[in-house]
């Protein structure tokens, strides 16, 4: 320990020399390590505005469970995989529930859902601006709000009213047969600006009765408790061979575009890197070509190669550590000025178009990312060291001595 003290003692001596020298290798360094963390933090604030707006418009903890195909083979949902999903860490409520088309007598096509109330209300939470929810095993129907102004609109179909509807089947040669179905709403929702909106929603028991497949639903909604646990949740149903679909899916799906743009504004800021690199071998070369006398002494003294190397290391940490905290204050500071003159400039220019964008920062600067510019300008430039580390090892003494 007394050892490597020394030896930081010496680096900063030397370095202490040509102060000069060393701001501007380090702020080679910095302007790199800047530009990638303002590229990153850049790509960062896209992705967390791209996301925040996901969670607002949408319900991230309901997934909607689905058969699956697995190896040819059509995986269904069954009772016992119904219970196997209920049965999932971090799920509060499942429901089954079968999902239908039907038309009125005018050719309006209704999207049903079939679904027990009880799971209604424990996966949906609706609100009901009118009427009652549906009793079971009964051909009363809730409607969606959309729904209902678009039967009142174009059907004259108010609550209340019996009303037929149209259900499509298939004869064993294909050719379509229908049945009617008189059904009366009973009640209708809130707007809820969701997928319920446009629904027709009805007894599960009815809707599956009046189903000619195998199975009683084909579809399990569930609401998990946080969507902290959605992922985790999603992964446990597809462990069962099932499918599970949400607006998570959406956010997987910005995550890995947003992968891929970070990963290029990276490569392109990393090409400062690279000169900010040559500039510390060109540093540390004259550094050892100016030195070639002192090094020839002390190898001639005791030291030895390692301690050589050890030594020029040493100083190559110190530029590097210099270079990563001037980097980071840098980055920082772009990162200010893109969401300062940036926004203020993307706002002018698109008014009312990115307003959203006035809540949100455009570059968000992470302790993760400082962090991670700062560790990647000290290996930058232990690596950078390297060679004119190993050239001054090699120096013979004697002829290190006799060097002018």
């Amino acid at each position: 320990m007394t050892k490597l003290l020394d030896f930081a003692r010496l680096s900063a001596r030397q370095l202490m020399k040509k102060r000069m020298r060393v701001l501007l290798t380090a702020f080679g360094i910095a302007i790199g390590i800047a530009a990638v963390v303002a590229m990153v933090s850049f790509g960062e604030g896209i992705r967390y505005q791209a996301i925040e707006t996901i969670r607002q418009q949408s319900d991230l903890t309901l997934i909607e469970v689905t058969g699956s195909i697995k190896d040819g083979t059509v995986i269904p949902i069954t009772a016992s995989k119904a219970d196997l999903v209920r049965k999932i860490p971090h799920v509060e409520a499942a429901g089954p529930v079968y999902r239908v088309s039907f038309s009125t007598l005018r050719q309006t096509y209704i999207d049903v859902l079939g679904i027990r109330a009880g799971d209604l209300k424990a996966l949906f939470r609706p609100v009901l601006a009118s009427g009652e929810l549906f009793p079971a095993s009964s051909n009363q129907v809730l409607l969606g709000h959309e729904l209902a102004g678009k039967l009142k609109k174009y059907e004259g179909i108010r609550e209340g009213d019996l009303f037929t509807v149209v259900i499509r089947d298939y004869n064993e040669y294909g050719a379509p047969s229908d049945r009617k179905l008189a059904v009366k709403p009973g009640g209708t929702l809130r707007a809820r600006e969701d997928a319920l909106d446009n629904l027709l929603i009805m007894d599960l028991d009815s809707v599956s009765a009046l189903s000619n497949e195998s199975m009683p639903y084909n579809a399990v909604y569930v609401r998990v408790d946080d969507p902290e646990n959605v992922m985790a949740v999603a992964r446990d149903v597809q462990s069962l061979g099932l499918t599970a679909n949400g607006a998570f899916r959406q956010i997987e799906s910005v995550n890995r575009f947003m992968d891929l743009v970070i990963l290029f504004l990276s490569i392109f800021a990393a090409i400062s890197l690279v000169v900010g690199a040559l500039m510390i071998v060109n540093t540390m070369v004259m550094s050892v070509y100016e030195r070639t006398r002192e090094i020839g002494v002390s190898m001639a003294l005791g030291a030895s190669q390692g301690d050589v190397v050890t030594l020029i290391l040493a100083e190559c940490l110190y530029i590097g550590m210099i270079g990563g905290i001037l980097g980071d204050l840098l980055g920082i500071f772009f990162s200010w000025v893109i969401n300062t003159a940036g926004k203020a400039y993307l706002l002018s220019q698109t008014g009312n178009l990115f307003s959203a964008f006035a809540r949100y920062d455009l570059a968000l600067v992470t302790p993760g990312i400082l962090v991670a510019a700062f560790l990647v300008a000290v290996v930058l430039s232990l690596v950078s060291g390297i060679y004119p580390a190993f050239q001054a090892a090699r120096l013979n003494p004697v002829e290190a001595i006799r060097h002018t």
